[in-house]
């Protein structure tokens, strides 16, 4: 073999493992470390779901007594506490570097309340902390939106969107970079039907949604910068008159 030869061959050798490693490099920069509370929920599990296909790493928050049968078998850390305990927060926060924080907290029996004492302390820890983006779920009825709430239902909401535009605040004022996500009809799709959720930053969209679609929406935004500091309403214009 000629020396003009085995340079070639070197050069391209060279060539195709620079490739191969930039490849590999790029893609465990977009891994994230995240920590999602409220997981074993039925909105919560989608997200969790959605997040190990794309490749992140998941912590789930889970009270000691929760049901955890939709994540079972999935490659997640347990992290348990009480959410509306600042030391347990605080504790979930410190465990480890998370690169994203997801609030999927669904209703409790602790009241509304709960939205608001929540969403606080996970802003305050995630911040303290140094988590790299936040991702809120709330609900349509919450500020502006509340005009475009049936008027026959609101008064006997209005206490669950103060308290949910409570946590919206907490975590804009926050300083994180942030993504809240409000969905106003919220329901499950047959399996193996496709969903075509959006995001849309018209806050006078209204419709419905699969937890499904919500799921992928969420995932989709960790790390966008089209989605940072954005308030979105996700609707699936297909699921009208499921």
């Amino acid at each position: 073999m000629t020396c003009r030869r085995r340079l070639f061959l070197a050069t391209l050798l060279f060539a195709v493992l620079g490739t191969w490693t930039s490849q590999y490099a790029a893609a465990d920069e977009t891994a994230k470390q995240v920590l999602v509370f409220g997981g074993s929920g039925g909105l919560g599990s989608e997200v969790v779901r959605a997040a190990i296909t794309a490749g992140h790493s998941v912590a789930v928050f889970v009270r000691p007594t929760s049901d955890r049968r939709r994540l079972a078998g999935l490659p997640v850390t347990w992290i348990e506490g009480d959410v509306l305990v600042e030391a347990d927060v605080q504790r979930a926060l410190q465990s480890q570097r998370f690169d994203v924080v997801v609030d999927a907290l669904g209703r409790s029996e602790a009241g509304v309340e709960f939205f608001a004492i929540s969403g606080r302390l996970i802003s305050k820890w995630a911040k303290a902390t140094g988590v790299g983006q936040l991702l809120l779920h709330s609900s349509v009825g919450v500020g502006v939106s509340r005009k475009v709430y049936p008027q026959n239902r609101f008064d006997s909401m209005a206490a669950l969107f103060r308290a949910k535009g409570e946590g919206e605040e907490a975590v804009i004022a926050s300083g994180i970079p942030y993504t809240i996500i409000r969905n106003a009809v919220l329901r499950n799709l047959p399996p193996n039907t496709p969903d075509n959720a959006q995001l849309f930053e018209d806050e006078s969209k209204f419709g419905m949604v699969s937890r499904r679609g919500l799921g992928r929406l969420t995932v989709s935004c960790i790390g966008s910068d089209t989605c940072y500091n954005r308030i979105f309403h996700a609707v699936d214009d297909g699921m009208s008159g499921r």
